[in-house]
């Protein structure tokens, strides 16, 4: 793993850490992701990307609760970025907090009014609430707009459950990634 090397000869890198936790996480070894991003916050408690992975590790490991605490301290810390509020709608959404998860799609309706966050940030969030139509009509939306935020969509967990629809297939070929 080339990150390994880049890891050993600048230990202390909060991007470093953060990637090699998060090749961990795609790759299942949710034990050794959650000692990287556990070292992440130790070394910088404010830092929004360690919040947040480690919060969708906790969704993994079916922790709802532990989750949502983590993903609310990514969202604080992020400034309210729309990438830290798409995983805790998200997190709600698949912890059945429906109420909430429609409160963070209203915000980000707005950031995206805005221009200030992406359609698959939105995306994110009605995956987790398994409203298919919606979360294609977002993906759509940023593959029209060719936004490099989309590139996401082949490894990000929120999209996990779309994976099985065809569109999903479909729109990795358009994308040029298809598996």
């Amino acid at each position: 793993m080339q990150i390994k090397a880049a890891q050993e000869l600048d230990p202390v890198s909060p991007i470093i850490i953060g990637n090699v936790g998060y090749t961990y996480f795609l790759k299942g070894d949710l034990a050794a992701a959650q000692s990287e991003y556990n070292k992440l916050i130790e070394q910088d408690p404010t830092f929004p990307v360690g919040h947040a992975v480690l919060g969708l590790l906790y969704l993994k490991q079916a922790r709802s609760e532990e989750a949502i605490a983590e993903l609310q301290k990514a969202v604080k810390f992020s400034g309210r970025s729309g990438h830290a509020l798409s995983a805790l709608g998200y997190a709600y959404a698949v912890s059945g907090k429906h109420k909430e998860a429609r409160l963070i799609i209203q915000e980000l309706e707005t950031k995206y009014q805005q221009k200030k966050t992406s359609a698959t940030n939105l995306a994110g969030v009605f995956a987790g609430l398994e409203e298919k139509d919606q979360a294609f009509t977002w993906l759509e939306k940023d593959f029209q707009a060719r936004s490099y935020e989309l590139t996401r969509l082949a490894s990000e967990p929120l999209f996990d459950t779309l994976r099985s629809d065809p569109r999903y297939a479909n729109l990795l070929q358009r994308m040029g990634l298809a598996r």
